[in-house]
């Protein structure tokens, strides 16, 4: 759904389900969801995500909903709640064109708070190990329901929508003989390595976060909330951690090793960090970078600076660990 008049009319419709009266609806980005905030007559403020068709499934906004309770009942995190609708319901199904599925809609409560983008400091990266660890205390040891079937990181791209974009035609102005050369041979090794984490790892699995990041995490005075659960996937605490470190292993404003031994140490407040070798972290990570490398070819418009520098960062993990491929 790409017609920004239909937006308004969807989150009017959703909104008509739920039991507070509308003062203001204000847009704020179409990004891989539609994101508006509201403020009702009483002056309770809430952000409403309106999914887009391809960025999620019924099922994960249910597993989303799931998890979220699951971490809020837990306590020691601050996090968002998702509003229930009049019926209970807490997913709106909004039907809006014959012959087309029904737009998902949720609204959840509103968290005052800045990107950690450019608000880190050297407190904060402790605040938010010592977060990450609350996280995964929260859901370990829960089974999954059998209702749901969760997303697991054993293949590069591990999203039922993702496609190995860089083989079509239309982008190949973008890329080099080089690009696919190390593409082709990585993408395998790396399939390779991930499944095994799941087949030695099947007793630890448990639900993570999966897309910890500078933007999913936001922080107001000395509070810290983390945001977004609609990427959760069954995967290891590890996940979590190179995800998060993903974005600050060749960040020029900070030190890496100095960022990861303050998120440890924040970490090892509240659990013992899981075992792992460094390679297992420079795995995981070029692991995401390489689905970045296919993924930017979606979403931007010359995606040739971002495939120059990360192209050199995936041969520099394979050069490092003398990998024959």
């Amino acid at each position: 759904m790409n017609n920004p008049e239909k937006f308004a009319d969807v989150a009017k419709l959703a909104i008509d389900r739920y039991d507070f009266k509308l003062k203001e609806l204000y847009f704020l980005a179409e990004e891989t969801n539609i994101l508006y905030k509201l403020t009702d007559t009483k002056g309770n403020t809430f952000l409403m995500k309106i999914f887009q068709e391809n960025s999620s499934t019924l099922e994960d906004n249910h597993l989303e909903v799931y998890v979220m309770n699951l971490v809020s009942k837990r306590g020691g995190i601050s996090i968002p709640s998702i509003l229930p609708a009049a019926d209970g319901s807490e997913i709106q199904e909004i039907k809006i064109d014959e012959g087309r599925s029904p737009v998902r809609v949720a609204i959840y409560s509103w968290l005052e708070g800045e990107d950690l983008d450019g608000n880190e400091n050297e407190d904060r990266f402790i605040q938010l190990g010592e977060l990450t660890a609350r996280l995964h205390v929260a859901t370990y040891g829960e089974k999954v329901p059998e209702t749901f079937s969760p997303k697991r990181w054993g293949n590069v791209f591990y999203y039922k929508e993702d496609k190995m974009v860089y083989k079509q035609s239309e982008y190949q102005r973008y890329l080099s003989k080089e690009y696919h050369e190390v593409m082709d041979t990585i993408i395998p090794y790396l399939n390779s390595r991930l499944s095994e984490y799941y087949q030695m790892n099947e007793r630890d699995l448990q639900l993570i976060h999966s897309d910890l990041n500078p933007w999913n995490v936001l922080v107001n005075g000395n509070e810290m909330h983390i945001i977004d659960f609609e990427d959760t996937l069954l995967g290891l605490p590890l996940h979590d951690i190179a995800i998060l470190l993903y974005y600050y292993r060749f960040e020029e404003k900070f030190k890496y090793d100095n960022v990861k031994q303050l998120f440890f140490k924040g970490y090892e407040k509240i659990r013992p960090l899981p075992e792992f070798k460094e390679f297992d972290l420079d795995l995981l990570m070029t692991a995401r970078r390489v689905n970045f490398l296919n993924y930017i070819l979606l979403v931007s418009e010359d995606p040739s600076n971002f495939i120059e520098k990360n192209l050199l960062r995936v041969k520099e993990f394979i050069y490092k660990y003398k990998l024959s491929i």
